[in-house]
């Protein structure tokens, strides 16, 4: 089995990777690296913990991410887990070589001691992630993140073109900016840098052939975003961490954007670049959302053809300010979350009916004779296609 099981977000499991390389050279631990975003995650985490202990009596089980840095004791006190590492120390070579003196679980806050990702070890994939930074510092209702990632680290523009070029060395083709709050790079910097900058730079101090966005927050964009957007290199589809399309249910979230201000971003996007897709989360269920409120969230995501849709049946986690909200049934959370899913579905189809020709798809694997791989809008796509190498981009 792998060596390290990761849960969760695109950054987690970047990590995971980052993690199994600095364990490449032991065959006695299995590492479980865990998310807290939802109680079902958390839930899931425990029972892959006892299913890895099951199948592996001999090795430590050692728990890290999110849900270890937020609440270690849930796992300290199962018998089946060894040790619990924090999110601080969790890509710090020093931690896996000597794994009899497990590090204490640091404040995230106070002391975050970032381990800057190497991207020295094989085995890249032709779509990679690059983390450009850490943290949030943003309070939702809902979340508890912050928590286990600490406040918003933007990493050095500098540092991060250099991966960026090591990645194109390695034959990567298409790379994805993530990080907890992408578009809040830069913030943290004395004079004025965003993540809309740096994206233009990596493109330009770089060859990669095709650069793409995680979730953004599309009210902490500045203007150089459209000028990003122009260019043809970066991919036609945005993921937006919207969660809802009532704006009283997002003042509730104590998010910062109404359903407005989605509504004007994406028209604009799509004055920029016409052939551009959107992608969202949705949380199903929030406490004190109604019909009403709920159907506003399914009419902006059809005004808008948002239609990669990412739905979390709302969970309340400990002590957030949501948690203590008037809490809706499990069975209408489930059933809202089921209509959402049914919506994307139906999105989904009209739009893959609507592509117009030609698709140009990364080939990522090959299978029987067909290339599979995602297009410019991120539509996966299984192709007929023989003699055709891991890595091309092909025209269809």
């Amino acid at each position: 089995m792998n060596k390290v099981i990761s849960f969760g977000c695109r950054l987690n499991h970047f990590e995971g990777k980052e993690i199994n390389h600095l364990i490449s050279k032991k065959n006695d631990v299995v590492v479980i690296n865990s998310c807290a975003v939802t109680n079902e995650a958390e839930r899931r985490v425990r029972q892959a913990i006892r299913k890895a202990k099951k199948e592996n009596p001999n090795k430590k089980i050692i728990v890290t991410g999110c849900g270890a840095q937020i609440n270690p004791d849930q796992f300290l006190k199962m018998n089946e887990v060894s040790s619990v590492v924090d999110n601080v120390n969790k890509l710090k070579k020093s931690t896996w070589e000597n794994q009899d003196n497990s590090p204490s679980i640091l404040n995230i806050f106070e002391d975050p001691q970032d381990e800057l990702p190497s991207y020295d070890y094989d085995g890249m994939n032709v779509r990679e992630n690059l983390v450009i930074q850490q943290g949030c510092n943003h309070r939702c209702t809902f979340c508890v993140i912050p928590y286990g990632r600490g406040n918003n680290r933007s990493f050095d523009p500098s540092y991060i073109i250099d991966q960026a070029n090591k990645l194109v060395k390695k034959g990567v083709q298409e790379i994805t900016l993530t990080g907890v709050d992408i578009s809040d790079y830069g913030s943290d910097f004395k004079e004025h840098y965003c993540m809309s900058q740096l994206a233009l730079k990596i493109l330009n101090k770089t060859k990669i052939k095709r650069l793409r966005l995680s979730s953004i927050d599309c009210v902490e964009l500045d203007p150089h975003f459209f000028d990003l957007l122009q260019n043809s290199r970066l991919m036609p589809h945005l993921h937006l961490s919207l969660q809802s399309g009532d704006d009283l249910i997002l003042k509730r979230m104590k998010r910062r954007h109404l359903s407005k201000d989605i509504f004007k971003f994406i028209q604009k996007c799509k004055s920029v670049r016409p052939d551009i897709t959107f992608g969202a989360d949705i949380i199903a269920g929030f406490p004190t959302e109604t019909e009403k409120m709920f159907s506003n969230t399914c009419e902006l995501l059809k005004k808008c053809n948002i239609t990669h849709l990412h739905i979390f049946p709302f969970s309340p986690k400990k002590n957030t300010p949501a948690s203590k909200m008037p809490q809706l049934s499990k069975s209408v959370i489930k059933n809202r979350a089921k209509i959402l899913r049914k919506l994307g579905n139906d999105l989904m189809e009209k739009l893959e009916a609507a592509q117009s020709k030609p698709r140009k798809i990364l080939v990522e694997e090959k299978i029987m004779g067909h290339c599979i791989g995602y297009d410019q809008n991120y539509i996966k796509h299984q192709v007929p296609a023989f003699g055709i190498p891991i890595g091309e981009i092909i025209t269809v």
